[in-house]
């Protein structure tokens, strides 16, 4: 008991000391459970150009990243200060269990264009109040405190009741629904359908719908997933709709004309408002039908690469916008610019319904459609369209956001009110600064401030340049297409900037796309394991769609396997909590899975540890994913496959006298990729950036946590430095960049070349200190920038590089190097070293305060930093045949956890037998592969102990770098 009173003294006391921080009383520096407390601003997401709104009580949803450090493991330790309605949901977990992100829905006020402040903190879980569904058998009922829900779990019929204060705004039965030559199908006529709750809580509700599409007799057309958004003290709901075709037992396109969400309503004698272009609107009665229908717009859709005129000529021929009531025309077709902002009302003298949907602009064809009986159809493709006969691609989903609001008319917002709930939502922020901290990118956390990358940008000429705020917005890809700009992920680019800037423009713009990806570009499979059941069902992975699909479809065009950038959308679902975003990433990672793994056989097998390296932007991007999904999708199939490609790669060398032998080249660092192409014939050539940009960044997505065996990790990393120091020996020095560089021939600089190593540099300083990774870089960095992408400035890998540039934080160093070029410490002869049989024990002293990690090497000769290969003269700085590089010496396990005090004895006993067991054992090894190990008794080995800190920025103004011994 004098615990829980203490405790419950310590967080009344956390709360005034929050809320007066808050006031301004005091300055606040964090002394609650999370701590500090997380400042959070939540205000709109505003493009480029759009001006914001009020909103009063609006809710406002985010993710929002924990430090590993908090501990916290459940949603019961969290609280808010500055907000009276909240509720938190759990998105990510880090290895040990701690939440790594988390989901927060509040409710806030907001002025146009402003902010509100919160703090996240510890507190005791959501706020109070009951949740807002209840559960029956038949039907989920939601009570928002304004309005009451009901909806079905059969026959779904998206709202079975809508009562508003005692006034109901439906009535028969609606439902989605679709039209196929003269046949209509409908989600009432599904006995077979489901609704459980997915959320719930004080503040959000979300309801999960599936079922399919059925005829009143007959096969059904279309499956359906969906998920019904209710918010507390609104009528307000967001109906996020998938159309899917995947299910195996129904393969194959299908053709249909239109599909419609279906509202019968009770709104009498109705008139419509119709958003019929920016700042502009149509109103009146209905006369017997009123429609707006957005064919074709070219307003902020990207048009390169886009497949405008294919989808013109497969999905929506019609040009512009049409609104018409009765057989008035009010707005006629014809003018590609033109365009609804997305919004429309059915109201009365007593009640109103707005309604919005996301990018209709862009979602063509779409819009509404009303009737002066009260019905409402929200377009999804409308019948309006003269195209009758539109091809849904198999494997194929497809999604669209909308959002409707009832009300009594005297209540009722304006209808832009609520779009912009949907099209410009509030969200919350954290600095920047606690994004990076927590590592909370792909545990990423040197990554450049907004104003260091504009800092940057300055210095090298480029000071004009920033990635534009606009939310475009594409339908079809050509992820095949080449050149600079389609060799990263750009729309994690994006998120990144808006986490920078708060530029609503480019989270819109990443989401955008993102949703393209996982609903127009990834292969599904509903009712069938691809991984598991494709090897059978589709034997031959290049011919598993249906015939004549890439024909007929607007939907057909799938990633491909060299430009898959599918690494943005787990940072899209983290900032959102959209649950499609990670059902669909599982989705296509599934599809990769059976692709590129699935006993195919040698070749493009990597899942399965092939060690055929085939085309290097392939295997690098499946390599890069496999990282992904041990990160954020882990499962025991990833981590096997994870295990596999990595082990199988690792373990393969390279030699001159074997033009198709692929592999690592431990002398001079690089990895040699024979597939590259363009090479000429006889000769071993790396493609530049693919060797040394598309494959080393692969590792970007990997941690320790992604191995049962740690040191396969830190073999990875190992090997890419000596990939890091080949660059900066044999390429940077170059005036430019050779597109081709030849491996056994001298190479000359090529005017036209300039290629990406921020990864590498990066990585390189990192790992040792060194200046000369980040300044040689830099002198490249302009016109890399130019020749490939402007926008890989917000990549990660220049961020890192941009951060490294501008922190030198990393002080690196050896334990009693011996000099002269050497790191090691001497082997038996050498007093810091004993040896008993194959156990050799280390003694030393901490060389500096506050060290953060030792790595220990051990090789049958002396090791120096680098060989050093002149690529121009062919002589090494230090002879192979008597040194060996250190990154590439074996590691060993368990180093201990340095003394934080210079000087303080320290010892380690290391039993070299069994390193190279467990080394040829990680590996798979065995006498006679070429990356196998033995034990030599005979051999006397030597060891060096690197050290390692992370100092404050400062460090480097007050205390010399310490160079490489």
């Amino acid at each position: 008991m004098a615990f829980l009173r203490c405790e419950l003294v310590r967080r009344v006391l956390c709360y005034f000391f929050m809320v007066f921080c808050i006031a301004g009383m005091v300055p606040f520096q964090g002394v609650c459970g999370i701590n500090p407390a997380m400042k959070i601003l939540v205000h709109e997401v505003l493009p480029e150009g759009v001006a914001g709104i009020k909103r009063a009580h609006a809710v406002a949803s985010f993710g929002v990243p924990l430090d590993r450090s908090n501990g916290a493991r459940s949603i019961g330790e969290l609280g808010l200060v500055g907000a009276s309605d909240y509720q938190f949901r759990v998105l990510h977990r880090y290895p040990d269990g701690a939440i790594q992100w988390v989901l927060v829905d509040t409710l806030a006020s907001v002025e146009a264009g402003g902010n509100k402040t919160i703090w996240l903190t510890n507190g005791s879980g959501n706020s109070a109040g009951p949740h807002l569904a209840v559960d029956g058998p038949d039907s989920i009922t939601v009570n928002t405190g304004t309005a009451r829900f009901v909806v079905r779990k059969n026959h779904y019929n998206v709202f079975d009741s809508v009562v508003v204060e005692g006034t109901p705004f439906i009535q028969g039965t609606g439902g989605i629904t679709a039209v196929s030559g003269s046949t209509r199908y409908s989600s009432a006529l599904d006995n077979d359908s489901t609704a459980v709750i997915e959320e719930n809580g004080p503040v959000k509700t979300v309801i999960r719908c599936d079922g399919h599409l059925m005829p009143e007799s007959g096969p059904w057309l279309f499956g359906y997933t969906m998920r019904m958004y209710f918010y507390k003290n609104t009528g307000r709901v967001r109906l996020d709709l998938i159309i899917k075709n995947a299910e195996i037992a129904s393969y194959s396109v299908k053709i249909f004309e239109s599909l419609r969400i279906e509202l019968p309503t009770t709104v009498s004698a109705p008139s419509y408002l119709f958003s019929t272009g920016p700042g502009t609107e149509s109103h009146g009665p209905i006369n017997e039908t009123a429609y707006l229908y957005q064919a074709y717009s070219s307003h902020k859709y990207i048009q390169y690469l886009g497949g405008a005129s294919m989808l013109r000529e497969r999905l929506v021929p019609d040009t512009g916008l049409k609104v018409a009531n009765g057989g008035a025309v009010i707005h006629s077709l014809g003018d590609e610019t033109h365009h609804s902002e997305g919004f429309a009302a059915i109201y009365s003298t007593e009640k109103q319904i707005n309604c919005g949907i996301r990018n209709l602009y862009g979602m063509w064809p779409a819009g509404f459609t009303m009737e002066d009986d009260g019905d409402l159809f929200i377009d999804i493709f409308s019948p309006w369209n003269s195209k009758d006969d539109i091809g849904f691609a198999f494997f194929a989903h497809d999604k669209r956001q909308v959002m409707l609001e009832f009300s009594k008319e005297e209540d009722a917002p304006l209808p832009r009110e609520t779009f912009y709930a949907i099209q410009y939502p509030l969200t919350g922020r954290a600095a920047f600064q606690h994004y990076r901290d927590t590592g909370a990118v792909y545990y990423e956390k040197r990554l450049a401030t907004h104003e260091e990358t504009r800092r940057f940008l300055a210095e090298i000429g480029l000071g004009n340049y920033e990635m534009a705020n606009v939310d475009s917005i594409r339908r079809y890809y050509h992820w095949g297409q080449a050149g600079g700009d389609n060799q990263y992920d750009v729309n994690l680019c994006q998120y990144l900037h808006y986490l920078q800037t708060g530029n609503g423009g480019a989270f819109l713009a990443a989401q955008n796309m993102d949703h393209h990806k996982m609903f127009g570009s990834t292969r599904h499979a509903d009712d069938f394991d691809f991984y598991v059941d494709g090897p059978e069902l589709f034997p031959n992975v290049n011919t598993v769609i249906p015939p004549e699909q890439e024909e007929l479809s607007f939907n057909y065009k799938p990633f491909d396997r060299e430009h898959s950038h599918d690494i943005s959308v787990p940072i899209g679902y983290f900032l959102t909590g959209d649950e499609s975003f990670m059902d669909g990433w599982k989705d296509h990672g599934e599809y990769t899975l059976y692709d590129q793994g699935s006993g195919k056989g040698a070749v493009g097998s990597y899942y399965d540890g092939t060690t055929y390296m085939g085309y290097p932007r392939v295997f690098s991007r499946a390599l890069r994913r496999a990282g992904a999904f041990g990160l954020y999708a882990s499962t025991d199939v990833w981590r096997e496959k994870i295990y596999r490609i990595v082990r199988n790669f690792m373990s393969m060398r390279a030699t001159p006298l074997d033009i198709d032998q692929n592999g690592w080249d431990l002398d001079r660092g690089f990895f040699y990729m024979s597939k590259a192409g363009n090479c000429p014939e006889g000769r071993r050539c790396n493609k530049v950036f693919m060797a040394y940009d598309i494959f080393p960044n692969s590792f970007w997505t990997y941690q320790p946590e992604n191995f049962d065996d740690p040191l396969m990790y830190e073999d990875f990393r190992d090997y890419l430095l000596g990939d890091a120091y080949h660059c900066l020996r044999e390429i940077i020095p170059l005036e430019h960049q050779v597109y081709i560089l030849s491996l056994d021939l001298a190479n000359e600089s090529d005017d036209s070349g300039e290629y990406p190593f921020s990864f590498l540099m990066a990585l390189g300083y990192e790992m040792t200190g060194d200046d000369a990774f980040l300044v040689q870089c830099k002198s490249h960095y302009k016109r890399m920038l130019v020749v490939q992408s402007k926008e890989r400035v917000y990549s990660p890998y220049s961020s890192k590089f941009i951060y490294d540039y501008y922190n030198r934080n990393v002080v690196a160093g050896y334990v009693a190097p011996l000099g002269n070029g050497r790191v090691d410490m001497g082997n038996s002869s050498a007093a810091s070293v004993a040896r008993q049989g194959s156990v050799y024990t280390l003694t030393w002293n901490a060389p500096m305060d506050g060290l953060q990690g030792y790595q220990i090497k051990v090789a049958p000769v002396p090791m120096v930093e680098n060989l050093n290969f002149n690529q121009v003269t062919r002589n090494y700085q230090y002879d192979p045949d008597m040194y060996d590089n250190y990154w590439a010496a074996l590691n060993v396990a368990n180093e201990p956890t340095p003394k934080q005090k210079k000087g303080d004895a320290e010892s380690v006993s290391v039993d070299v037998a069994q390193v190279i067991s467990a080394y040829n054992a990680r590996y798979g090894l065995s006498e006679g592969d070429p990356a196998y190990r033995s034990y030599d008794p005979g051999t006397d080995y030597y060891f060096a102990v690197k050290y390692n800190k992370v100092v404050p920025a400062a460090y480097a103004e007050t205390i010399p770098s310490l160079p490489c011994p």
